[in-house]
């Protein structure tokens, strides 16, 4: 048990929440339970959960260095030497090739957009989350091809207001992250955060960069609630008005988390643990259930 408690803690599965993304389109459709959906989401949860531990071990070869000096990231199995580099670069390869086939197995159009996200991911990891601006749309990108990816397993096609809010949110998101990793750079008495793009002088910057992502995207969803498409899915749309309030408080919790310095991960991972951010998120699918139904109009 000792000696699998390092790769448990390099392979992340606690981060494959973020594949819950898949049933997006399938929950807003209200379609979740009907047949072959859920078979379909299972298949795609598991492909996608392969290939993103097996792109997390390769991340941290690629960040070796730098997760070394990092105050936080020096403890991973890799960094600190409990995981050895060679064994780590094959479970990824062996990963990587058993999530390529279950992603066969949930389709051809699926399998696209899986090699899409893995390509993209590569580029990332390699190059691009080194580049002021380009790393954070990247991230945002990443997110919001989960959903694309979903729908696209279930036959279910996502709305454009679906996907229009969900790249400002992410992308607010992903400034969160960043945020946070100066944040944490500028505790440790550094004026750069390491193999990153960004300097602690920028934080200012991307508070505002964030902040109106932030914005857009509860704009975008006030827009949707006000437009005739809300009408397809929801029998009493002035209900759903009722959820704003619950996004406007997870978002800003967020960032006042991060501007605090208590964001010490992902901030996706955050909403998940974070008590009062999982009942915003409740109190929200609660209101958006009783304006499918019309109640109590």
């Amino acid at each position: 048990m000792t000696k699998l408690a390092p790769w448990m803690r390099e392979l992340r599965p606690h981060q494959w929440t973020k594949n819950l993304l898949l049933a997006v389109p399938a929950i807003a459709s209200f379609t979740i339970f009907q047949p072959g959906v859920l078979s379909q989401l299972v298949l795609s949860f598991i492909s996608f959960s392969l290939i993103a531990s097996s792109s997390y071990i390769f991340n941290d070869y690629i960040d070796l260095k730098n997760d070394r000096i990092h105050e936080i990231k020096k403890n991973r199995p890799l960094a600190s030497g409990q995981v050895s580099v060679s064994a780590a670069l094959l479970i990824s390869a062996l990963l990587l090739l058993a999530g390529l086939l279950v992603g066969f197995l949930a389709g051809s159009e699926f399998f696209l957009i899986l090699l899409t996200y893995l390509v993209m991911t590569v580029l990332y990891s390699l190059w691009l989350k080194r580049i002021t601006l380009i790393d954070c749309l990247m991230l945002a990108s990443l997110y919001t091809l989960r959903i694309i990816a979903g729908g696209v397993a279930t036959n279910i096609e996502p709305s454009f207001w679906l996907l229009t809010f969900s790249i400002f949110f992410f992308l607010s998101v992903a400034w969160v992250k960043r945020y946070a990793e100066l944040e944490s750079a500028r505790s440790q008495g550094l004026e750069v955060a390491p193999g990153r793009g960004y300097a602690v002088s920028d934080m200012p910057v991307i508070l505002t960069f964030g902040s109106a992502a932030a914005g857009m995207s509860v704009l975008v969803s006030a827009l949707y609630l006000d437009s005739s498409a809300i009408r397809n899915f929801y029998e009493a749309p002035e209900v759903a008005w009722l959820a704003i309030p619950f996004l406007m408080y997870l978002i800003g919790r967020l960032w006042f988390k991060a501007h605090r310095g208590q964001m010490n991960q992902d901030p996706i991972l955050f909403l998940f643990k974070d008590f009062p951010s999982l009942l915003a998120v409740a109190a929200s699918a609660v209101i958006l259930v009783l304006a499918h139904m019309g109640w109590p109009v």
